[in-house]
């Protein structure tokens, strides 16, 4: 059984969609570490006239710890979000298609980002035909190791994987020795253009960018290649 794990991100890019679509089970990281510096866990891009823009949700600093701690601050940020992708995806083939449930996702008075992101991964999911089981880490066993390869490795045994599907990253921190009993696999997603507004393409935008502008189309960029 293939699993993949990963940090729950705000409105992920196609490729993350490509690497849950492989796998047999999801694990949604809330409690890895949040990080300001990882730049998606609260935030991801859209595309502009002016090119790539960021959307962020504000988080309320003092409750940074692991994902699953850290709470969203109350205000209307989320009606923002909405008015901006209204602005610059009206105009795309299939907006109107997805902006309700988008929309009433967004509006909700959301308190934890994972829970937000948990429901928005769950959604684009949804539109993509990804139906991969998703469970959060804060569900299962603890892993009585700080190391980081050694805590992927306990949630891919935790489920009854055999597999670990890493993404490209997993080249730069993986510990390669501790995947004796379990197989290490990565998977390489390289985006491919696809029409979109707005001029020349944007490569690894919001997913929701690819949805907007290709419909039900979109789900070939994330449909695992068969081997």
């Amino acid at each position: 059984m293939i699993v993949t794990i990963h940090q729950p991100n705000y409105l992920p890019y196609l490729g993350l969609f490509h690497k849950v679509a492989r796998a047999d089970v999801f694990v949604l990281y809330d409690t890895a570490l949040y990080s300001r510096q990882l730049g998606f866990h609260n935030r991801n891009r859209i595309k502009t006239p002016l090119g790539a823009q960021w959307l962020t949700v504000p988080v309320r600093h003092e409750t940074i710890r692991t994902i699953r701690d850290v709470q969203i601050v109350d205000e209307p940020w989320g009606s923002r979000h909405g008015r901006t992708i209204e602005a610059n995806y009206r105009r795309a083939p299939f907006y109107e298609s997805y902006a309700d449930d988008l929309h009433t996702a967004l509006k909700k008075p959301w308190s934890s980002l994972a829970d937000l992101n948990e429901t928005l991964l769950s959604l684009v999911a949804r539109w993509l035909s990804v139906s991969t089981k998703i469970v959060r880490s804060s569900a299962l066993p603890q892993p009585a190791t700080e190391d980081p390869t050694g805590k992927l490795v306990h949630f891919v045994r935790t489920v009854g994987g055999d597999v670990y599907l890493s993404g490209h990253g997993g080249h730069l921190y993986l510990d390669g020795a501790q995947f004796s009993e379990i197989r290490l696999e990565y998977d390489e997603f390289t985006p491919s253009s696809y029409p979109q507004l707005f001029g020349e393409f944007v490569p690894n935008l919001s997913a929701i960018d690819a949805v907007f502008n290709l419909g039900d189309a979109a789900r070939r960029h994330v449909e695992p290649v068969p081997a």
